[in-house]
C-alpha cells in the first residue's frame, strides 16, 4: 500500500490544492522530470482543466493532452488553456486520437463512467511503452451523511442517492451524462487486470475532515496547509493501511473508511 517517498516535495510548489489525492500525483509526475525534455500528459478527463494553466505557465516542457466528454466542461477548459501548449478534445475524438504518452491522470472520473472496460482500453492504447497511468476515483457521490439538526444538509445526500439509482436505467436508455455508480475494488482490479495492466502501488487520501479543514484555512497559509496534510496521509498509507474482515463501502482496506479516494498507480503488464 505504501505509496513513493515524497520528502523532496517540500522543494517545488504544490498544486491543486484542497485535494490532496491530485496534490500527490501531480507531485510526483513533476519530480519524476528529471530534464526538461517534451513530457505528454493526458488527463482523461479533465473537466474545466483544474490547475493545469497554472502547472503549464511554470512547467513549458510539458504537453497536455485533455479530454473531456461533457462539451460545456470542455470548452470551458479550451477558453483557460488558450495559448498554453495543451490540446482539448471531446466527444467521439477519443476513438481517433494518436498519441503517446508518459503519463496519463484522471482524478474523479471512474466513477461516473459507465462502459469502464472501454474506458481503460482507450487508456491502454494511449499510454507509451514505458508511461505510468494514475488512476484516481472517489466514493464522496456515495456516502450519505446528514445532520438532523441541520435541514440545510438533507438536500444534496438525497440529489445523491437519486442520481445513483436513476443512472442504470438511464444509462441503458443511452443518457449517461449524469452517471454514477460506485466503484467497488475488486471488480475495478480485475478489470484493470483484463486490460493488460499491473498495479503498481495504491494510495488512499482525503481524510474527511482535513479536507472540511482545508476550507477554512486562509489563502495565504494554505499551501503550509497542504504540505502537512499530504505528508500526514502519506505516513498512514506508508504506516496504517490494513485489511478489515469484510469490506465497507465497496474496499476492504481500512483507510477507505475515512479516506474516500483511492488512487492506483498503473503500467503496461
Amino acid at each position: 500500500m505504501s505509496d513513493v517517498n515524497h520528502s523532496a516535495h517540500s522543494m517545488r510548489p504544490l498544486y491543486w490544492l484542497g485535494n490532496v489525492a491530485k496534490t500527490s500525483v501531480v507531485d510526483q509526475i513533476l519530480r519524476s522530470q528529471r530534464t526538461s525534455r517534451p513530457l505528454v500528459i493526458m488527463d482523461y478527463g479533465c473537466g474545466d482543466g483544474g490547475d493545469w494553466p497554472h502547472i503549464l505557465r511554470q512547467h513549458p516542457y510539458i504537453k497536455l493532452i485533455g479530454y473531456e466528454p461533457d462539451p460545456r466542461s470542455s470548452q470551458s477548459a479550451q477558453r483557460r488553456l488558450d495559448g498554453h501548449n495543451a490540446d482539448i478534445h471531446t466527444g467521439d475524438a477519443i476513438t481517433s486520437l494518436q498519441f503517446r504518452a508518459d503519463f496519463i491522470v484522471s482524478f474523479s472520473v471512474l466513477e461516473h463512467v459507465h462502459d469502464r472496460t472501454e474506458f481503460l482500453m482507450h487508456a491502454k492504447r494511449f499510454l507509451a511503452d514505458e508511461g505510468t497511468f494514475f488512476l484516481n476515483y472517489d466514493d464522496g457521490h456515495f456516502r450519505y451523511f446528514i445532520e438532523l439538526a441541520r435541514p440545510s444538509t438533507w438536500g444534496t445526500p438525497f440529489r445523491e442517492w437519486l442520481r445513483s439509482m436513476i443512472s442504470p436505467p438511464m444509462a441503458a436508455l443511452r443518457l449517461s451524462r449524469r452517471y454514477q455508480r460506485r466503484v467497488i475494488a475488486d471488480e475495478v482490479d480485475l478489470l484493470i487486470a483484463t486490460a493488460g495492466f499491473s498495479i503498481q502501488h495504491v494510495a488512499y487520501h482525503n481524510l474527511a475532515c482535513l479536507k472540511q479543514l482545508f476550507k477554512t484555512v486562509p489563502p495565504h497559509q494554505r499551501e503550509v496547509f497542504a504540505r502537512r496534510w499530504l505528508d500526514l496521509e502519506l505516513a498512514m498509507n506508508s504506516d496504517c493501511a490494513a485489511n478489515l474482515s469484510a469490506p465497507l463501502y465497496g474496499d476492504r482496506v481500512n483507510l477507505w473508511q475515512h479516506m474516500p479516494t483511492r488512487t492506483l498507480c498503473l503500467r503496461h503488464r
